[in-house]
C-alpha cells in the first residue's frame, strides 16, 4: 500500500463521495480529476485500476469506524448507542447520501470480488459490535429485548442501512422513526 499523501486522502474522500451517491458502477476516475483539478494520470498513479480505489475507500471507511468503537468503548451502553445513531445520521446531513456498506451492497452485482469480500468483512465488523453492544446492555440491564443479540444486531444493522435508502425518497423524518423504534425496542 503506497503512503498516504494530501492528494491521495483527497482522491479517497471524493471517491468515497461519489460512492455513497452514484455508486461504485458510476464512480469514474474523470469525475474525481476533473473535481479535484488534477490529471487523470494523477489518479490512476495512486490508483493504478478502479478496484483499487474502491478497496481503499472500504478499509479506509472501515478503519474510521474502528477508531471510532475503541475511542467509545469506556461509555455506558446507552451513550455508545446514541453516539453511533448521532454519527450515522450525520450521512443523511451530507448531502443525502447512503453509508458505504450500503452502498456496496446496493451494487453488490457488480462489483469485483474483492470488493465485494471487503463489504462483506467490513458489515460483519459493524453487526459484531452491535451484538456485542446489545449483549453486554442486556446482561447489565440496560437493554431489553427478545431473542439472540445477533439476530437483533442483524436486524438494526438492516434497519439502519435501509432508512438511509428510503430518507432519500421521503426524507430524513423517515430515518429518525426507524431510530426511536429502535431505541423504544431496547428499553428495559
Amino acid at each position: 500500500m503506497k503512503a498516504r499523501t494530501d492528494t491521495r486522502d483527497k482522491i479517497v474522500e471524493l471517491g468515497r463521495d461519489l460512492l455513497q451517491t452514484v455508486g461504485y458502477p458510476s464512480l469514474s476516475y474523470q469525475q474525481i480529476s476533473s473535481k479535484l483539478g488534477i490529471k487523470n494520470a494523477a489518479v490512476h498513479y495512486h490508483f493504478p485500476g478502479k478496484e483499487d480505489l474502491g478497496l481503499d475507500i472500504i478499509n479506509h471507511d472501515r478503519e474510521a469506524f474502528e477508531k471510532f468503537a475503541l475511542a467509545i468503548a469506556d461509555r455506558k451502553h446507552w451513550e455508545k448507542l446514541d453516539i453511533f445513531l448521532s454519527n450515522y445520521r450525520t450521512i443523511l446531513e451530507n448531502g443525502n447520501k447512503i453509508c458505504v456498506i450500503g452502498a456496496s451492497a446496493s451494487d453488490c452485482a457488480e462489483l469485483p470480488d474483492q470488493l465485494r469480500q471487503a463489504s462483506a468483512a467490513y458489515l460483519l465488523s459493524v453487526k459484531q459490535w452491535f451484538e456485542t453492544l446489545l449483549e453486554n446492555g442486556r446482561s447489565e440491564g440496560e437493554f431489553y429485548f427478545k431473542g439472540e443479540s445477533k439476530n437483533k444486531a442483524a436486524l438494526i444493522v438492516s434497519s439502519l442501512a435501509g432508512a438511509l435508502q428510503h430518507a432519500r425518497l421521503i426524507g430524513n423524518q423517515h430515518y429518525d422513526d426507524v431510530v426511536k423504534q429502535v431505541k423504544l425496542e431496547l428499553k428495559a
